[in-house]
């Protein structure tokens, strides 16, 4: 009768000395039923044994690798790209006269992006001046004298706080004119274009979108998760519109609260019936740049990621 330690169950214990526990083993009735049967009896060539033993090695690895990520690795797939979004609008009411740039279209700080009309604000202007002139000289009638009566008093008092009124009467004018020309406040892509040349704007009105470039990962992990991240932990990023390459980044932050808190209705939990709900607790995760160089234009604002960070 052929030993169980020669079936394949055992073989990866080939290295491991015989022992009173092994023997106690043996001499088992599970052990003599795998002795008696096929599996018992089945007597592997070199070539066989060596495969087992590799696919043996490979089973142990994959269980190793799969316990570890359970252990020691925190996953969510509740997880997408996000990127500083302006939204482009005016200060002034106005024409607007030309759009300097078109959907997706990469642009600089302070290169203009919208000119409204200038011509209703040129005369503004040129008003302003007009009145601000005016009133320094008539202030000005009173340069060389250093005593005041009581009558020229209140009269030198006028003229100056009509100078002071026009000042900033024409400050402001030429404040108005200069937001004519709409301007990027940051580097980044243009995207959501809704203006068209000709069209009356309001302020505060959306006209387009300023994405900037540096994006992260916004990755919303249930709040029994969070006890294991910490600031600085590596994650390990895969995107589903970059399929075959995986990211790499680091924990950058923890969220002072949950989606929930900062929603527009947050729930009110001391009313009515209670069911409790497992929170989720926005972690944001930064690039690092070896990893996403080449990939730049291609992390999008909005693609759903999967993260896993290494809590050990």
């Amino acid at each position: 009768m052929k030993s169980a330690l020669n079936s394949p169950l055992s073989l990866p214990l080939a290295f491991i000395k015989q022992t009173s526990f092994l023997q106690k083993i043996k001499e088992s009735p599970l052990g003599q039923k795998i002795q008696n049967s096929p599996l018992g009896r089945f007597n592997p060539t070199p070539k066989q044994k060596r495969l087992i033993l590799i696919g043996s090695i490979l089973f142990v690895l994959v269980v190793g690798r799969g316990i570890y990520h359970l252990i020691w690795t925190e996953s969510t797939d509740d997880a997408f790209v996000k990127a500083h979004v302006h939204m482009v609008s005016s200060r002034i009411i106005g024409t607007v006269q030309q759009v300097m740039v078109d959907d997706n279209q990469d642009v600089k700080k302070g290169d203009v992006l919208i000119k409204l009309d200038p011509r209703d604000f040129e005369v503004q202007v040129k008003a302003a001046q007009a009145n601000y002139s005016k009133a320094h000289k008539d202030l000005g009638r009173f340069q060389g004298f250093t005593n005041l009566g009581p009558t020229e008093r209140p009269v030198f008092d006028q003229y100056q706080a009509n100078a002071l009124v026009t000042e900033a009467d024409l400050q402001k004018a030429q404040l108005q004119y200069e937001y004519t020309n709409i301007v990027a406040a940051e580097d980044g892509k243009i995207g959501k274009r809704s203006v068209e040349t000709g069209e009356l704007i309001q302020p505060g009105q959306a006209l387009m979108a300023l994405v900037e470039p540096n994006p992260w990962i916004e990755a919303n992990f249930k709040e029994s998760q969070v006890s294991n991240i910490r600031v600085g932990q590596e994650v390990e990023i895969k995107i589903d519109a970059i399929p075959g390459h995986t990211f790499t980044g680091k924990v950058e932050s923890i969220a002072p609260g949950s989606g929930s808190t900062f929603s527009l209705l947050p729930p009110d939990n001391a009313t009515g019936n209670f069911t409790k709900i497992v929170q989720r607790i926005p972690v944001k995760i930064v690039f690092d740049k070896e990893s996403a160089q080449g990939y730049e234009n291609r992390l999008v604002s909005g693609m759903s990621t999967d993260v896993t960070v290494k809590t050990w």
